[in-house]
């Protein structure tokens, strides 16, 4: 069982999406409250982060 990083509850490893990023486990329920995680597969820290960097070298 793998805990979720938003909630704190359990999960099995196959009902829980991982950010490839950094590996933050979110379970179905608090992936949807931040589609971030289902639409790019990465958590809203690591998307804020590439965001900056796509900002600052300008990358489009």
């Amino acid at each position: 069982m793998v805990r979720c990083s938003v909630c704190g509850r359990e999960f099995p490893e196959n009902r829980l999406l991982r950010c490839y990023e950094c590996g933050k486990a979110y379970c179905p329920e608090c992936a949807e409250r931040n589609p971030t995680i289902k639409e790019l597969g990465v958590c809203p820290d690591c998307e804020e982060v590439f965001e900056t960097e796509e900002d600052y070298w300008e990358w489009e």
